[in-house]
């Protein structure tokens, strides 16, 4: 079964740099560094304390190198602090937040994304990664999982009543350039 790691590395112009790592099945195969794909990266502030937030029971459960139990608290672990790995459905669930880290803008869409990914079932987890991260339809999927979890009914709902509302203040006549009317010139001309 593939392997997540989570790291933080420090670049000097870009700051912290988050990244998760998934390494192939190879049992007999000494896990090389080159033999990984980046899942996910960020480097936002704003994303690194959301999802720092998020990984906390995830880091709570990994464990180091060696496969001993290595639990950390979240505000810990950075660059400094040794990769680690994570459970296979931990390393899941941080995938998914990793692919829509950058698109989640207001905390709402945020919050209402991590209860949606904290509740969702290990089957329904396997599902969406698959979907997000194999074949051709990775953009879709991800978008898929963006409206599926942060979508916003209260936000829809007050757009419709703005277009309602810029509909009905509209007028009836076509208006020229000075803002008179079509027949209010017309009857101007006569």
């Amino acid at each position: 079964m593939e392997r997540f790691r989570l790291r933080v590395r420090n670049e000097p112009k870009r700051g912290d740099i988050w990244e998760l790592h998934l390494f192939p099945d190879q049992p007999h195969r000494i896990l090389r560094e080159v033999d990984a794909r980046i899942l996910g990266s960020a480097s936002s502030p704003e994303a690194i304390l959301w999802l720092r937030k998020l990984a906390t029971p995830y880091l709570a459960r990994s464990s180091d190198q060696a496969g001993n139990s290595a639990a950390i608290d979240s505000e810990e672990f950075g660059p400094r602090s040794e990769p680690r790995w994570l459970e296979h459905e931990d390393g899941m669930r941080l995938a998914l937040a990793f692919s829509s880290a950058r698109w989640l803008v207001t905390s709402r869409q945020r919050t209402m994304f991590r209860d949606g990914l904290y509740a969702l079932p290990s089957e329904v987890v396997l599902y969406w990664f698959t979907l997000c991260f194999y074949g051709y339809r990775q953009a879709a999927g991800r978008a898929a999982l963006r409206v599926l979890l942060a979508y916003d009914e209260a936000s829809d709902d007050a757009n419709e009543s703005r277009k309602k509302k810029r509909s009905s203040e509209e007028p009836t006549h076509p208006q020229l350039f000075g803002g008179e009317s079509v027949r209010e010139q017309n009857s101007n001309d006569n």
